[in-house]
């Protein structure tokens, strides 16, 4: 589960791996050398492509079993039209930890653990008020070790009028497990099998996760049958889903959607070949 347990800085150290700039003592994570690629390699370095914001996320760096190197990544792509500017990450994690060491992220709208102003005026969105809200993306991973690709949403029971960091808002944490490969697998018990948007879900239920001041949160993960590396994701429906079968509030909030790899050991490249969220109102 992605949680932050610091609110991290704003440096961002930006460098170009193929002049020789990496941090010496780290192991080098896959792809970062290549030829016309940029990394930013420094802990919770962030890119901002509004309304969207990459962030190199090592909140379970402290785990770590050697050294490690995660960086957040961008190449030029050719391509029909013209060439495209793509974004994505690398790791390299030795061992194995299944509490995760590291999500690699987009984030989108508000997120609780870091503060600030929301990317999007709407949100926190309160869910009784939402009318749609998906998540459409495509990425291209080449992995070995154990990892999974689970957007996800924070929800907070309240809005937090000053935009300062508020983890203790936060009332429940729902992931979307989309692909899971090694020991990666959701936290908790499987609670129900339901059919949505024609998909077959396993929902996880992890009561008291986390540490955010206030007892912690409920974790949910619902995951797919199959990997799925590009598609669309009916949060709406899944949303509305979990608030008939009460497991959530349908008076709470949605404060942000993420998109990343949370990371269990192992190395890894994934590139973002698109991502969108589609929300009204």
């Amino acid at each position: 589960m992605p949680f932050d347990r610091l609110v991290f800085g704003a440096f961002c150290c930006s460098l170009l791996v193929s002049a020789g700039c990496r941090p010496r003592q780290a192991a080098h994570a896959p792809g970062v050398a290549a030829a016309g690629v940029k990394a930013m390699c420094a802990n919770a370095a962030t890119v901002e492509a509004a309304p969207y914001r990459y962030e190199n996320n090592q909140w379970g760096s402290g785990k770590a079993h050697g050294k490690f190197e995660q960086c957040l990544l961008e190449r030029t792509s050719a391509g029909a039209p013209s060439a495209q500017l793509e974004r994505g990450w690398s790791w390299n994690w030795p061992g194995t930890d299944s509490s995760v060491f590291a999500y690699p992220e987009i984030i989108f709208g508000w997120k609780p653990w870091t503060g600030g102003r929301s990317s999007d005026h709407r949100f926190p969105l309160k869910i009784s008020q939402m009318q749609q809200l998906a998540i459409q993306y495509d990425v291209e991973t080449s992995a070995t070790g154990s990892y999974n690709l689970a957007p996800e949403v924070w929800l907070v029971s309240a809005r937090s009028s000053a935009g300062a960091p508020n983890p203790a808002l936060i009332s429940a944490e729902i992931m979307f497990w989309v692909e899971a490969a090694g020991v990666a697998q959701p936290a908790g018990s499987i609670v129900d099998r339901p059919l949505v948007a024609g998909v077959t879900y396993e929902v996880w239920q992890k009561d008291g996760a986390g540490d955010n001041g206030a007892g912690g949160w409920r974790l949910l993960s619902l995951k797919t049958p199959t990997v799925q590396r590009s598609g669309t994701i009916p949060v709406d429906e899944l949303l509305r889903y979990l608030v008939e079968k009460g497991l959530i509030s349908a008076d709470h909030y949605v404060a942000s959607v993420e998109f990343g790899n949370e990371i269990s050991g192992g190395t890894g490249t994934t590139w973002v070949k698109k991502f969108a969220v589609d929300v009204s109102p």
